[in-house]
């Protein structure tokens, strides 16, 4: 599916009811997108959304999302962002799941792709009496 679809008619879509959410998974309907259907509810579309569409570390951003047909079932799909350069957008756990970090939305942020790749599940940088300030140059540069 080539068809790239607007940030904000995909946001509305998907409701500012379910995008602020806090909370896991309210029970959401699902959407119907070119003959798909879509889960409105998802970590990803929520961090998008509170956190914004920029990588944390290099700072790419997202400008539209495209329709991804899910491999098991064929009638559904779910949207990707992308990148002008078409680098996909990644949620990105800032404390690795691996290291004990929780899906909640305070642990999720924005990263493209590359970066997300190269970050691997090393833990950030913690400044003392700062609450979740990180260097990612700093990972970066260790790599």
């Amino acid at each position: 599916m080539s068809k790239k679809y607007d940030i904000q008619e995909v946001f509305n879509l998907l409701g500012e009811d379910v995008l602020n959410a806090t909370e896991p998974f309210i029970k959401s309907d699902s959407i119907k997108v070119d003959g798909y259907l879509v889960h409105k509810d998802s970590w990803r579309y929520r961090t998008f959304y509170q956190k914004g569409l920029k990588c944390s570390c290099c700072n790419r951003v997202g400008t539209y999302f495209k329709l991804k047909a899910d491999s098991k079932n064929l009638e559904r799909a779910h949207f990707n962002l992308f990148a002008e350069d078409g680098t996909l957008m990644t949620k990105d756990h800032i404390i690795p799941r691996s290291k004990g970090g929780p899906d909640c939305i305070e642990n999720f942020q924005t990263m493209c792709e590359e970066c997300n790749k190269k970050k691997r599940d090393i833990m950030p940088k913690i400044i003392p009496d700062k609450d979740f300030v990180f260097s990612w140059f700093y990972w970066l540069y260790i790599l």
